[in-house]
Formats: C-alpha cells, sequence, structure tokens
C-alpha cells in the first residue's frame, strides 16, 4: 500500500518542510544516503521551513498522518437513495487521492424504517489512508487504519432528512521509516459522532452538510455542497470541506457530481484543489459508489 501513496505523489510540485528525527535502533545507518532517497520523488524546495524536533507537540506533530483524507471521504457520499428505495441495507465504497496520498473506504448501513419515516440507523464502516511526507533526508509514508461503529437515528421531514451518529472508533498508525515518538504509533480507541443532512429547498436544487469529530487524535471534518439537478439525472455544483487533528489541517474547494444512477449503482465523483497546514497543495479527485443489495 505504501507503493500506492508513493506514486500518486507529483514529485516536481511538492513542497516539503525537513527536519531530522531520531529513528528506532540503528535504522538511520542502515537507510540510503539523503541523495538517494529524495532522488526519485524531487529535490525539497528552496524555501523549505525547518522544524524543531524537541518542540512539545513532539516528532508527530510534525507529519502528517493522512487524516483527513479518510474522513472527508467517508462523509462525502452524494444524494441519498433512500427516498426511492425499498431495501433497508445500503453498500457504500470509494477511493479519494491527491498528490500526497491516497484512501480508500468502505462500510454498510442498516436501518428499520421506510424511506419516509424516522428511525434508527447502524451504520459500520472503515477506512485505510497513506500519506507521503518529504524532509531532507527521508521520505515518510504513514499508514492509518480506521474503523468504527455507528448507531443512531434519522429525522424526516418532506425533503429534509437529518442523521445523527454515534459510537466506537478504533485506529491503528504506522510509520515508514518508524520514528520514535510513541503518543499515537500503535492502536487507539475512542469516541465518534457524526452529523449529515440533506436538503432539496426546491425540486431543482439541493443543500448537504456533513460533521464528524473523534476523540481519537482530536480529529475532526466538515463538509458543505450545494447542487442543481442536471438532464433529470445527477446534481452538481460547488463543495468546500476542511479537517484537522493534533497533526495537520487540510481544506478544500471544488465540484461534486452526485447521485448519477447506472444499472444498480448511484455514483458521486469531486475534484479541486487542496491545500494543507504544512504548504502543500494541489489537485484532488474523489469517487464512490453505493448499492442496495
Amino acid at each position: 500500500m505504501s507503493l500506492i501513496a508513493i506514486l500518486v505523489a507529483d514529485p516536481d510540485g511538492a513542497q516539503s518542510q525537513t527536519f531530522e528525527p531520531t529513528l528506532d535502533g540503528e535504522a538511520s545507518e542502515e537507510l540510503p544516503s539523503p541523495a538517494a532517497l529524495t532522488a526519485p520523488l524531487g529535490s525539497p524546495a528552496a524555501d523549505a521551513t525547518w522544524f524543531d524536533p524537541t518542540d512539545d507537540d513532539g516528532l508527530w506533530g510534525d507529519l502528517p498522518d493522512g487524516n483527513d483524507l479518510a474522513d472527508l471521504a467517508v462523509i462525502q457520499t452524494g444524494r441519498p437513495s433512500a427516498a426511492e428505495a425499498t431495501n433497508h441495507a445500503l453498500l457504500f465504497g470509494g477511493q479519494d487521492v491527491w498528490r500526497n496520498g491516497v484512501s480508500l473506504y468502505g462500510g454498510a448501513e442498516w436501518s428499520g424504517i421506510g424511506p419516509a419515516e424516522n428511525g434508527w440507523v447502524i451504520r459500520l464502516q472503515a477506512s485505510e489512508a497513506l500519506e507521503r511526507y518529504q524532509t531532507t533526508r527521508f521520505v515518510y509514508v504513514s499508514d492509518i487504519s480506521r474503523a468504527s461503529v455507528l448507531a443512531g437515528w434519522r429525522f424526516k421531514v418532506g425533503q429534509f432528512e437529518l442523521k445523527i451518529l454515534a459510537g466506537p472508533d478504533l485506529e491503528h498508525r504506522t510509520s515508514t521509516p518508524d520514528i520514535r515518538d510513541r503518543r499515537w504509533r500503535g492502536s487507539h480507541g475512542g469516541l465518534r459522532i457524526a452529523i449529515e443532512g440533506w436538503a432539496e429547498p426546491t425540486p431543482e436544487t439541493m443543500l448537504t452538510y456533513s460533521f464528524y469529530a473523534t476523540t481519537v487524535a482530536s480529529s475532526y471534518g466538515t463538509r458543505i455542497a450545494a447542487g442543481r439537478r442536471a438532464l433529470d439525472m445527477f446534481w452538481w455544483g460547488p463543495e468546500m470541506s476542511g479537517s484537522a487533528d493534533e497533526f495537520s489541517r487540510q481544506t478544500r474547494i471544488g465540484l461534486h457530481l452526485s447521485g448519477l444512477r447506472i444499472a444498480a449503482l448511484e455514483w458521486s465523483a469531486a475534484a479541486g484543489y487542496v491545500r494543507d497546514s504544512f504548504g502543500r497543495g494541489g489537485v484532488y479527485m474523489r469517487m464512490g459508489a453505493q448499492l442496495r443489495p
């Protein structure tokens, strides 16, 4: 999976920040020279900012973790199918990619209610995120796996829908090469909440909003999007999203396409510009699909 994160990187355009972390054991002696590591992926920018490895945040505080990629992907699903479906189960999945990282997500959702009713909802979701980070000497790849089980209630009034969910959250982090700071390395558990809203003010327009927060690494994110019905087939329009945790922040602005039905699948996609708190920017692309078996 680490190769995927490195292959999607744009070596010529990436900005990098440099620090000299202490590696476990004798790893620093076994690694190739700085020139060998940076050559395949481009040299750091001349104006790169230097980190202080003795700062209070620790070495993990200087390393992006890909957290925003996975969570924004999970909350990006397009027009809900519940208004037209009679099946109470939903499968969903997708991918999010930009030049410094990639994430995959998937899950399932169940409800015991009809398409126009209030009632309970249970969601199982998981994700895998890889993030690439380049210093003057090394190229780091952080790998974060997440899983959560959320339960809550759906409120439905006409063309307005609101879901409020909460449940346990599990996260596992690794870094290659490894970093000695142990604050967040390995597995950690916490509590996650999610709020999702959908509205159709007119038959030709839509608004959607989502928010999540978890106690693991104090992570949170939000997305808002508006759309207009096109060709009576899908919604399209602008979207904005942002996320933050103890390690980094990320902001996105772009265009989305949602609710495109092809056979049994309903597709969504988005593309735009992303920038993080480390001064890195670029194009992001996202694609998702959902199925009612």
